[in-house]
């Protein structure tokens, strides 16, 4: 690699010998030109701002009219109808051929509630209606979830929720014709057995 050439010498344009009074400086330089005056303005009228009206502005914007439509496309089949409400869910010939069965079944049970009323007490009578009833209602639920999701074809499912529902209505309309009345009785006379 090769090394750049050196400088030229610096050679002084004037030497001043010593003990001579250095050049005075130059004077200040002259002063910039002065900008011409700016145009003048027109006169717009009156001080708008002491009568408090101001200048027109510009015009209210036009009210804009926007239509949007959306359309939503997820595929797939169409979701089914909706289900009828529960009231017309209702079987009334299967619910009151039931009750109509139930009412000779219920006589047994009417019978040992009625025993446990007037020997015990109407508050134990309640409480032997009420549990094995609320047990029964939870076998019925479960016999009418599986009958539902059974094959057609299968008729012992169906078989065990009839039952269930026999067995529900025989206790309820035991209950029903043992115990509310004598309650009713008991509570608006004030005489317990």
């Amino acid at each position: 690699m090769s090394t750049p050439p050196p400088p030229p010498p610096i050679v002084p344009s004037r030497i001043i010998p010593a003990g001579q009074r250095l050049p005075a400086p130059a004077g200040p330089p002259p002063p910039p030109p002065v900008p011409p005056d700016p145009p003048a303005l027109p006169d717009s009228g009156p001080d708008w701002w002491r009568n408090g009206s101001g200048p027109p502005g510009p015009p209210p914007p036009a009210p804009l009219d926007v239509h949007v439509h959306v359309t939503i496309d997820v595929g797939g089949p169409p979701d089914p109808p909706p289900a009828p409400p529960w009231w017309r869910r209702i079987r009334w010939g299967y619910h009151l051929g039931m009750l109509t069965l139930a009412l000779p079944l219920s006589g047994p049970w009417a019978w040992i509630l009625a025993d446990v009323r007037d020997e015990e007490s109407l508050a134990g009578a309640w409480v032997m209606a009420i549990v094995p009833l609320a047990l029964v209602a939870v076998w019925d639920n479960v016999t009418r979830i599986r009958a539902r999701q059974a094959d057609p074809d299968e008729w012992l499912p169906r078989l065990r929720a009839g039952v269930a529902r026999l067995a529900l209505y025989a206790m309820a309309t035991a209950t029903v014709l043992t115990l509310p009345i004598t309650t009713l009785v008991y509570a608006l006379t004030g005489v317990h057995a």
